[in-house]
């Protein structure tokens, strides 16, 4: 899902300033950056279709946020759930307003996500 690669980078100025607001810097900020990423990736993937793009379509999308496992961040970041929900909250404008200029484009992401995720557990089932 490269359209989550794409928003980080071409926001990760902002997002490393409102990080930087909270005491999350330098490569501290960087490796929360990616770990969002992908745990909004993962999130997105095992999230129901229908609840997800009802939540990117909502007036406040970055609630896909609140359906991290903020432990499971936390874990990967070693540092605390209280930073990393510090971190999420600081983002959270960010993400909601990427979500709302892109919702078309992410919207079709998540459902072509979600039609390969089913054709790969097929593929898995018949290889296992």
């Amino acid at each position: 899902m490269d359209f989550i690669k794409i928003y980080f980078e071409e926001y990760r100025s902002v997002f490393l300033l409102r990080l930087n607001n909270v005491n999350i810097v330098g490569d501290l900020a960087k490796q929360f950056l990616l770990e969002t990423a992908k745990s909004i990736l993962y999130t997105i993937k095992n999230t129901r279709l229908e609840k997800t793009i009802e939540i990117l379509l909502s007036d406040n999308p970055s609630k896909l946020l609140d359906l991290i496992d903020i432990d499971a961040l936390a874990s990967a970041l070693c540092i605390s759930t209280e930073q990393v929900d510090l971190g999420l909250k600081a983002i959270a404008p960010v993400v909601s307003q990427i979500f709302i200029l892109k919702s078309n484009e992410i919207v079709a992401a998540t459902a072509s996500l979600a039609w390969s995720t089913v054709d790969d557990d097929k593929d898995s089932a018949v290889n296992f």
